[in-house]
């Protein structure tokens, strides 16, 4: 297993563990176990015995489910900081998603036992898991009302301007983003394909409302996108 130099995990920065003492996040850091996961590995699948928590410290992972047909609807990206928790701390509970490394990836991991226990005891903890299942209730019933509400350009253009107002999950100067994630992500997280993206992001260039530079997508005439939706 992976070290993780202690200079690399800072505790007090995970919004899981915000509020905790000294005392308490040495006691969470002696639960912790560090591993790293290559580009394309799986942490779990959906339907498996849900058997850990883990903590993404670098990188991004992506939480999502696969249609019948084959295609994949992306739930959540994580990155740094961010957690998969999604159980108050039941003793048994199974994954309701896939989680898949989009690069190298470093994470902590809290055992199923270890996970309960701590949830079972500290409050503090009990209060972060209501707000992190509030922000990601938001987050899908959002994403449940771009899937089946609206078009896709609608459903891009709003997938940009979020981008540009979160300045956590995207890179950000001005108007520029560096939106960390291919067009195949954006379409499997806008429900679409990858062609579909392409044709859209190049139809908006060409009405001029954004430019498209590598690795880069430059919001040009914001309020005009604001007015698509």
């Amino acid at each position: 297993m992976n070290k993780l130099k202690e200079s690399q995990i800072n505790l007090k920065t995970i919004p899981l563990f915000q509020g905790f003492s000294s005392e308490e996040l040495d006691i969470v850091s002696k639960c912790l176990h560090p591993r790293t996961f290559k580009k394309g590995e799986m942490l779990f699948s959906e339907g498996a015995p849900c058997e850990r928590v883990f903590i993404v410290v670098s990188g991004r992972i992506k939480l999502f489910r696969t249609a019948s047909t084959g295609r994949e609807q992306i739930l959540e990206t994580l990155s740094s900081g961010e957690t998969c928790a999604c159980n108050p701390g039941n003793t048994e509970w199974f994954c309701s998603s896939t989680a898949e490394a989009l690069t190298t990836s470093q994470v902590l991991f809290l055992s199923r036992k270890d996970y309960v226990e701590i949830v079972q005891t500290n409050v503090k903890l009990s209060h972060a898991l209501n707000e992190i299942f509030a922000r990601r209730l938001q987050c899908f019933t959002n994403l449940i009302e771009e899937v089946s509400l609206k078009d896709v350009k609608k459903r891009l253009v709003k997938f940009l301007l979020d981008m540009l107002s979160n300045k956590h999950k995207a890179y950000q100067k001005n108007d520029a983003l560096y939106i960390p994630f291919t067009r195949e992500e954006i379409a499997q997280r806008l429900g679409t394909a990858r062609e579909t993206v392409a044709r859209y992001l190049s139809q908006l260039k060409k009405e001029g409302l954004i430019d498209i530079k590598p690795y880069q997508i430059v919001i040009l005439e914001k309020d005009a996108l604001e007015k698509l939706l």
